[in-house]
């Protein structure tokens, strides 16, 4: 080495140092090792035991480099576990395996809030403290965002800002409470899935720790991905029978007798309890709280417990789910949550469910089923009817028609209307083609203005139809719809506020000419109340029969009825004022129930919904004449041929060889040659609109 400069060997020292593998030490020997409470900021300050938490061990062996592993989701209650094992984690890859960390928080004061305790573990752990740049006023090394260190620099700021999540290449991540993530940031995507890609460039050994409380069942990040993973639940065994459980707030399971047997928490009075203990559902037995020194142990320290995997998973996700009555002494008790829990009954009895979220979600970490009951996907496909699609049933007596627009295709659902609004889906395609191209808006217009046969064989028009704006094709939709309001073809969009008419009283302008002023013969938008339409619906899906009926086909694809129920009705409360909005899992496909939507806007437009049984018999006279007409004759069957069973494509990939317009329903109705010859449409007339509604209508 005689020669060398100083720099050199720093460089060499360097370069041996890279070419080292990582320490085996796993995070939590480490962490018993080296890790250091502070005073007067942790419940326990002083030396970290992980025989403290006993759980946390199997989530930091997962976390060490030598486990194969790539994310690691922890969901669990607040103030119990999470972040103390981030922080432990983030101590062992200064110390053992440095390289750039990216730490994500829903809000920048919770970030300032890690980011001190952070600080905390550099000030009184020396591993650390030596290889982390000293914080000094007047250097950009060490501060509450940043942090470097040998080998790498730690990233502390928030998951809401896309250019955060784009900029820096990270081997770690960390995400913190990530059920309160923005949904989309910046309109570029889930922030999860953002985060994770800054570990791209360090595909083999990258390591991704997410947890969080769940939020609402269905919407929950946290829920998704421990469901995607191993899911692990912490198995101990009670005192007494020895038998291995999970702790739940309430369990009952059937013993050999076949009675059931009631176990989780109890507590001896309602009015405020003074005493709280779990029965074990296996042999009845009651266990006291301080017997959690005796089976929260792990084997690994001489106990029994142990965490179980409930699936293989993804193959890269290990993820552990674990509730509050697993808290050690001296954190919160069981008698405390009993407490909190009767509070939270107590106003939910009152109308107010906000408490109980709160402890359903903080406490035992689970998802809270906000929704408002809904029929299922099974339940209507159970109760499908077996009459043909492309023919107007017996009751059907105005048709509507719907089109949602997508980037590779156009979804039409005709439905036919009865007295009291009783509705029948009488056709549902797809029109595959880019909606900016012409071809397919032929091929629509060609369907539109072919008459559909019902049951008798009278061929009936459609009388209006609604046309969703809201996708990538608004010029195209209003380039269609311009110049054919005389058949009461529209351009609709949701209203943005809630609680609108599901149609709007009239319409926009949407045309502007060259000097800035509306064209009073363009397009126009219709604006509808979605949220409004939705309710009208989901509360009519049970009916059978009658008014207001919803009827459906035996030949509707099943991916039909999943869409139809796609959204539920979630009530929120913020800052105890209850917030209703629908939604649905991200994913879901919702086509049909849009559809729904659009064909109840058209009936709206037409006032079928004010029709009064006189008027309704008007129409059926028409279309379910009493004497049959001697040129008319029953509608052939409809049949659907073998192997063309209806069935849908995702919207973000299309097939190699789309299906031929109409396949999702069975063949388009066709008009005879000698109806057409000798017996003009004689459909029911068009309902005209109330002159209130709209001005033009009445010209």
């Amino acid at each position: 080495m005689k020669g060398l400069s100083h720099g050199g060997l720093v460089a060499l020292r360097a370069a041996q140092a890279g070419l080292a593998p990582d320490s085996d030490l796993p995070v939590d020997r480490w962490s018993d090792a080296n890790m250091v409470l502070p005073q007067g900021k942790s419940a326990e300050p002083g030396r970290y035991r992980t025989e403290r938490t006993p759980f946390a061990r199997q989530i930091m062996r997962c976390l060490s480099p030598s486990h194969p592993c790539r994310r690691v989701v922890v969901e669990g209650p607040s103030q119990l576990l999470k972040t103390q094992t981030a922080i432990n984690w983030l101590g062992s890859i200064i110390c053992q395996a440095p390289a750039n960390v990216l730490a994500l928080l829903p809000t920048d004061k919770i970030a300032k809030r890690v980011s001190a305790r952070i600080a905390d573990a550099i000030k009184l752990v020396p591993a650390m403290r030596a290889r982390v740049a000293a914080p000094r006023s007047r250097d950009s090394r060490n501060t509450t965002d940043t942090k470097e260190f040998d080998g790498g620099v730690l990233y502390i700021t928030t998951a809401g800002s896309a250019s955060n999540l784009a900029e820096i290449p990270a081997r770690y991540v960390y995400g913190d409470e990530i059920g309160r993530w923005e949904g989309n940031v910046g309109g570029e995507g889930d922030p999860v899935e953002l985060a994770e890609t800054r570990t791209s460039t360090f595909e083999y050994n990258a390591k991704i720790l997410l947890t969080s409380s769940p939020t609402v069942e269905g919407l929950s990040r946290i829920d998704a991905l421990y469901n995607q993973g191993t899911r692990n639940r912490y198995w101990i065994a009670c005192p007494h029978c020895d038998t291995h459980q999970v702790l739940e707030w309430s369990v009952a399971v059937r013993d050999a007798t076949g009675q059931t047997a009631h176990g989780g928490i109890h507590w001896d009075h309602d009015e405020l309890p003074s005493r709280a203990w779990y029965v074990c559902p296996h042999c009845g037995c009651e266990i006291e709280e301080a017997d959690k020194a005796r089976f929260l142990p792990d084997c690994e320290m001489g106990g029994t417990a142990e965490w179980r995997p409930e699936q293989v998973g993804d193959g890269q996700t290990e993820s552990f789910h674990l509730n509050a009555l697993y808290a050690p002494l001296g954190f919160v008790s069981w008698l405390s949550l009993a407490r909190q829990y009767l509070k939270a009954k107590k106003k939910l009895d009152q109308g107010d469910p906000e408490p109980m979220q709160v402890f359903v979600n903080t406490r035992l970490a689970k998802a809270w089923d906000a929704a408002v009951s809904s029929t299922k996907a099974d339940e209507l496909r159970a109760r499908a009817e077996s009459y043909p699609l492309g023919i107007v049933p017996l009751g059907g007596l105005a048709l509507t028609a719907a089109v949602d627009t997508q980037p590779s295709r156009l979804e039409l659902e005709i439905k036919a209307w009865g007295e009291g609004l009783e509705n029948w889906v009488v056709a549902y395609r797809v029109l595959w083609g880019d909606p900016t191209q012409e071809d397919v808006w032929r091929r629509l217009d060609e369907i539109l203005n072919t008459p559909v046969l019902n049951h008798r064989g009278v061929p009936m028009r459609i009388a209006a139809c609604c046309i969703d704006t809201g996708g990538s094709n608004t010029q195209d939709v209003y380039n269609f719809v311009r110049h054919r309001r005389h058949r009461n073809i529209l351009g609709i969009k949701g209203a943005s506020k809630p609680n609108r008419p599901v149609m709007a009283s009239r319409p926009v302008k949407v045309d502007v000419s060259w000097r800035g002023s509306t064209v009073n013969d363009g397009a126009e938008l219709w604006f509808v109340g979605t949220d409004v339409a939705k309710d009208w619906i989901h509360g009519r899906l049970p009916l059978t029969s009658g008014p207001g009926a919803c009827h459906f086909s035996t030949q509707l694809p099943d991916e039909y009825f999943d869409q139809l129920v796609a959204e539920k009705k979630l009530v929120r409360y913020l800052k105890g004022h209850a917030k209703a909005e629908w939604v649905k899992k991200p994913g879901d496909r919702n086509e049909a129930l849009d559809t729904f939507v659009y064909n109840l806007a058209g009936v709206y437009y037409l006032g079928l919904h004010a029709y009064t049984a006189q008027e309704w018999a008007r129409v059926r006279q028409k279309v379910e004449p009493l004497q049959s007409d001697m040129f008319l004759s029953a509608p052939p069957s409809v049949p659907v041929a073998e192997g063309t069973a209806p069935t849908a494509t995702p919207s973000t990939q299309a097939p190699t060889q789309p299906p031929a317009d109409g396949e999702l329903s069975g063949p388009a109705p066709v008009l005879p040659p000698k109806l057409r010859e000798h017996n003009p449409p004689a459909v029911a007339p068009r309902p005209q609109r109330r002159a209130t509604r709209s001005a033009y209508l009445s010209r």
